[in-house]
């Protein structure tokens, strides 16, 4: 969309992310992953996700969404 981009994800993942449940395959929007954090499924893309290089899919564990409000939560506490 935006210079936004899904990272590619080894196959075995993304079968087993179908397989557990925290992913779906949309047909409009293709591939989604889920949030632990606010319960719901987001388009696994940069636009929704923050990259990490950590993981093995490329993209953060919760939504950015769900990271900008803990962000503003802890500013709030301080």
């Amino acid at each position: 969309m935006f210079g936004e981009y899904t990272p590619l994800m080894p196959p075995q993942l993304l079968s087993k992310r179908l397989a557990n449940g925290k992913g779906i395959l949309d047909p409009e929007l293709g591939l989604q992953k889920w949030c632990p954090d606010c319960k719901e499924y987001w388009p696994q893309d940069t636009l929704f996700w923050g990259i990490s290089i950590h993981k093995p899919d490329g993209l953060q564990s919760t939504c950015k969404a769900c990271q900008l409000g803990k962000s503003r939560e802890k500013r709030n506490a301080a």
